[in-house]
């Protein structure tokens, strides 16, 4: 029994590895995309940096920039 929960465990985590790989071009995409967000509100030193991880079913990503400064900006009422 034990051999078999050990397959299905080794099983389903590549199942959920595959499904956590994104495309170098997708990445690229996506990153350049919150470029120009996060350009918005910031000078920005370099494009973002990106980190995909699933654990059990759930995708947590991390985004991380640098910036040379923090853009002033007005709030309208």
């Amino acid at each position: 029994m034990r051999k078999i929960r050990d397959n299905f465990a080794r099983t389903n985590n590549v199942i959920q590895s595959d499904k956590s790989v994104m495309s170098d071009g997708c990445k690229a995409l996506v990153l350049q995309d919150f470029a120009r967000v996060f350009e918005e509100y910031f000078e920005l030193n370099g494009l973002p940096q990106m980190q995909i991880t699933c654990e059990r079913g759930v995708y947590k990503i991390d985004v991380s920039f640098e910036a040379d400064r923090v853009k002033k900006f007005n709030v309208l009422k």
